[in-house]
């Protein structure tokens, strides 16, 4: 998504509804962005479905390039699918 505003109400509750658990996925702080504003609105709407935002913690991050990077915090395919996995087995 480009943009967290205007978020797409009906595409949130869809997907909540119609699949197993909901992954959001920042390439910044997992905190005031896609996940929290997904998390809220489901919360609002009674949905509650495995949930999971994957991003930067709210600290200081590890240096490096994208891919190192991305990788450190599971943001590559290997680790989102790890953590789909692990959802998923709850």
């Amino acid at each position: 998504m480009h943009t967290v505003k205007p978020l797409d109400d009906s595409a949130v509750r869809k997907a909540a509804s119609e699949t197993r658990g909901v992954i959001t996925v920042e390439e910044h702080s997992v905190n005031g962005g896609l996940g929290e504003a997904c998390a809220g609105l489901l919360l609002q709407a009674g949905l509650h479905p495995r949930f999971k935002i994957v991003g930067f913690p709210d600290d200081h991050t590890v240096t490096g390039n994208q891919q190192e990077i991305f990788r450190h915090y599971g943001i590559d395919g290997p680790g989102l699918a790890a953590t789909a996995r692990k959802l998923l087995s709850n």
